[in-house]
C-alpha cells in the first residue's frame, strides 16, 4: 500500500513539518451579503393555540402522580406481563 505524501510547508521556523490540507474559512466561499435568518418570527406566534399535554401547575402534577398511584392498585386498569402472555397465547397460539 502506497504511504500518503502531504506537501510541506515552512511555518514559523518549522521546517519540514507535514500538515493536513485544510478546508478554507467559510467567509472565503459564502457572499457576505448573506446574513442569519430573522427569528422574530418566534416571538409572534400565539402560543396558547398549540397543544400543551403537561401539567400546567404543581397541583395538577401532583393531583396526576396521585391519580397514577391509584390506578395502580386497582387491577382493572392493567395486568400482569405473564397474563397479558398467557391471554395472547390464547387467542394466537403460535406466538
Amino acid at each position: 500500500m502506497e504511504e500518503k505524501r502531504y506537501p510541506v510547508f515552512e511555518e514559523e521556523g518549522k521546517v519540514g513539518m507535514a500538515n493536513e490540507p485544510i478546508a478554507p474559512p467559510v467567509a472565503d466561499y459564502m457572499p457576505a451579503d448573506v446574513v442569519a435568518p430573522d427569528h422574530d418570527w418566534i416571538d409572534d406566534l400565539d402560543w396558547d393555540k398549540f397543544p400543551s399535554f403537561g401539567p400546567f401547575s404543581d397541583e395538577e402534577a401532583i393531583a396526576r402522580i396521585e391519580q397514577a398511584e391509584k390506578d395502580l392498585k386497582d387491577p382493572s386498569k392493567w395486568i400482569t406481563i405473564d397474563d397479558l402472555d398467557a391471554e395472547l397465547k390464547k387467542l394466537h397460539p403460535w406466538l
